[in-house]
């Protein structure tokens, strides 16, 4: 990011921060001159600068630096009001709103950003709309929306195109889909390498999925840094000693560049391969629980939902230790980022933290009890006071 970039204030500035892959590509120079510039009140650095901190979550109370870089930019930037709606949806703030999740101010302030103009408020909208999260799902209304944009619009985000593939891909057109991930990488956009990936593995064809995976990591795509690391244990040890070390070597270099790219997914597999001691990793738990950690940390619902079983099992190393009120508020935490995931959704059933429950017995109540109810039943002991904290 030149400094005329940064004092341009236009739409081409704004859509390096539409994304956390875009974001996460920022330089060390580009998020210092961020930084400087957003304390002296410019509204798009702000924004930038609090995009970065929300993402990165580099150290305690970023999020919270965040929350107050968008507040004070909302009104002057309507992109800055669009990140701010979506704190509310996630219940992220905590200095300037109570910290529940507020799904229906969330949305009204996303309308607000809509109609003045925002278009990662437009981008957030479609999404939701295409999988229908806290609204009904209208996949062909949204692709008939976004081809009339990119029809008409010849400077658009490609991340649209992105969006209508999605779309596509609910409607059930793949061809469509993969059509629009090949427009997407031919105007630049780095992250279509991995759903095309994603799109050919789940057609069967393997050669594909490896050739855009192994083509979106020599293009820096941190979704596609996990390539192999998902290989089984059995296969790794069919190979030779030489061939091992290197599948070891480049599966441990592209996890890491990963994480540095703020990939949850990375974080993952570097605490499971730790933590089993396998494809070559040293079992190694304290190392292990330092990556899950980051994944925590980076906001990954895998890593979450990893955290809370294992200290509800008791396998936290001795130096870490949660507890039942922060266990309750990481399955929470799990819960609104993905509250279709029956999984997250179960974990957070079981909590029955009385200073939890209290804490946030209206979001409980508003939001993830009527979910409970769509749960299968579980199997419960005759009287283990589950539920007493709720009397």
């Amino acid at each position: 990011m030149t400094t005329t970039l940064l004092n341009t204030h236009d739409e081409h500035f704004l859509r390096r921060f539409r994304t956390k892959e875009r974001v996460m590509r920022l330089s060390h120079e580009e998020v210092e001159m961020l930084h400087r510039t957003s304390e002296r009140g410019d509204a798009y650095a702000q924004y930038g600068y609090g995009r970065w901190l929300y993402f990165k979550n580099p150290f305690e109370g970023a999020i919270q630096e965040a929350e107050v870089l968008f507040d004070r930019s909302k009104d002057v930037l309507s992109d800055s009001l669009a990140a701010y709606s979506q704190m509310l949806r996630y219940g992220e703030t905590s200095v300037t709103r109570p910290s529940d999740m507020d799904v229906e101010g969330s949305k009204q302030l996303l309308r607000q950003a809509i109609g003045r103009g925002s278009t990662y408020a437009a981008m957030t909208d479609a999404r939701k709309r295409i999988f229908g999260i806290y609204c009904e799902a209208e996949p062909a209304k949204v692709a008939n929306e976004v081809e009339q944009l990119i029809n008409t619009e010849i400077d658009y985000d490609t991340l649209w195109l992105c969006l209508l593939a999605l779309a596509y891909e609910k409607m059930d057109r793949q061809d469509d889909a993969i059509r629009c991930y090949e427009q997407a990488l031919g105007r630049g956009e780095q992250d279509a390498y991995f759903f095309l990936a994603a799109t050919y593995l789940q057609r069967g064809n393997m050669a594909l999925y490896e050739e855009y995976m192994e083509e979106g990591i020599r293009q820096d795509c941190a979704l596609c840094m996990f390539y192999q690391a998902d290989m089984s244990e059995e296969n790794f040890n069919a190979l030779d000693a030489t061939e091992q070390a290197k599948i070891h070597q480049n599966i441990d270099e592209r996890l890491h560049r990963g994480l540095e790219l703020g990939d949850g997914t990375c974080a993952y597999y570097l605490w499971y391969h730790h933590y089993y001691g396998e494809l070559g990793f040293p079992e190694d738990l304290e190392k292990a629980f330092d990556y899950l950690e980051d994944g925590v940390r980076l906001a990954d619902t895998t890593c979450i939902k990893q955290m809370v079983t294992e200290a509800r099992a008791g396998c936290l190393p001795p130096s870490r230790t949660l507890s039942p009120t922060e266990i309750g508020e990481l399955a929470l935490k799990a819960a609104r980022y993905c509250p279709d995931d029956e999984e997250a959704l179960s974990e957070l059933r079981r909590v029955d933290d009385p200073a939890f429950l209290l804490r946030h017995k209206e979001e409980m109540e508003r939001y993830w009890m009527p979910l409970f109810e769509q749960l299968p039943e579980e199997e419960l002991d005759d009287d283990d006071g589950r539920y007493d904290a709720w009397a």
